[in-house]
């Protein structure tokens, strides 16, 4: 496992950190997205909980299913709550990449 971290944890890291930003920055601004902008945030956020998955990130999985459910419920709803749920849990798994960027994979409970 740690060669697989040593080869693939540095560009999981850096693109989560972009799709993280752009999620947040879609949040943000929701009333002047389109549903497709919407749509890709969801596809980034299930593409992180996968890649997450495939690396044995147990911990970081549910963090990123929760943002991507969060995302959908923006898509479809345009909600104002919709989009502040979104933002705590993009947040909350923003920080786990932090935690697993440190070099310290979060261990499985």
């Amino acid at each position: 496992m740690e060669e697989l971290y040593a080869k693939f944890l540095p560009q999981f890291v850096e693109l989560a950190r972009e799709r993280l930003q752009r999620a947040a920055a879609v949040a943000r601004t929701v009333a002047q997205q389109d549903e497709a902008t919407l749509t890709a945030v969801v596809r980034d956020l299930h593409a992180i909980a996968g890649e997450a998955g495939l690396l044995g990130m147990v911990l970081l999985v549910p963090l990123a299913r929760s943002a991507e459910d969060h995302a959908k419920r923006l898509r479809d709803r345009h909600a104002e709550a919709d989009a502040t749920a979104l933002l705590g849990a993009l947040k909350e798994l923003e920080q786990a990449v932090e935690v697993v960027s440190a070099g310290f994979p979060p261990k499985e409970a």
